[in-house]
């Protein structure tokens, strides 16, 4: 699940910001290059990592991921891309078209804004393997200012801008990365596979709502306001 979709999952349940920016963290930490240690100090931040990796845990499982994911793949093989980037699109190139379809169906919420603006804030309670304190803050308010400024989630409605970040992204991996000449077939697979993606959305929600109640997070709505702490043993 990519992070505009954590803040959509993660807003169902407690609007706090400090709790949305948290649902998403993980992925802002991974998009800044860095390896999230720990968080200090704020419950609610670091309820909300921790429901990220739970929100994770449901969404990789369910049913209709792995089979939008693995339909990607097969198509963009039968096309003729090399199993590594078919793979690998197959499963990131499916979240930021679920992204991108929530935008378009719903827009860019204020919650998500709100949340978003506290992450520049939040530097000093943050803590990275591999990084002294200041390094690190340093590099994460570098990525906080790259999102403000970064024309998302609301361009991941153009299949044609998430082809192009995908190709972006998986280009720094070797095994990953789409071969010269080949880029067309990111294009055409980001059109076709949009529609398709939107049509399942709701039904692959439905089910990471299915296994995050059986984990103990009980969605209360889209402006409920729950305890977002998990249950005993949930995670």
């Amino acid at each position: 699940m990519n992070f505009f979709s954590h803040s959509v999952i993660a807003a169902r349940r407690s609007e706090d910001p400090r709790w949305i920016l948290g649902s998403m963290l993980p992925d802002f930490v991974s998009m800044a290059g860095l390896r999230l240690e720990s968080v200090h100090g704020d419950a609610p931040l670091e309820r909300g990592v921790a429901f990220h990796h739970t929100c994770d845990d449901a969404f990789h499982g369910a049913p209709l991921f792995i089979a939008l994911m693995e339909e990607a793949r097969e198509q963009l093989e039968a096309d003729g891309l090399d199993s590594g980037p078919a793979m690998a699109i197959g499963h990131v190139g499916v979240e930021l078209l679920l992204d991108g379809h929530l935008v378009a169906r719903d827009g860019v919420s204020p919650s998500y804004r709100h949340a978003l603006g506290e992450a520049d804030g939040v530097a000093v309670l943050l803590r990275f393997h591999g990084h002294e304190a200041e390094p690190g803050w340093a590099r994460w308010r570098q990525l906080c200012a790259r999102l403000e400024a970064a024309p998302v989630p609301e361009r991941y409605t153009e299949p044609a801008f998430v082809a192009d970040r995908l190709i972006k992204i998986l280009s720094a991996r070797p095994r990953l990365a789409v071969p010269f000449g080949r880029e067309h077939m990111v294009f055409e697979w980001a059109r076709r596979a949009a529609p398709h993606v939107a049509a399942h959305a709701d039904a692959l929600f439905e089910e990471v709502e299915a296994r995050l109640s059986a984990a103990g997070h009980i969605c209360q709505g889209p402006r409920g306001v729950a305890d977002p702490r998990p249950r005993q043993g949930s995670l």
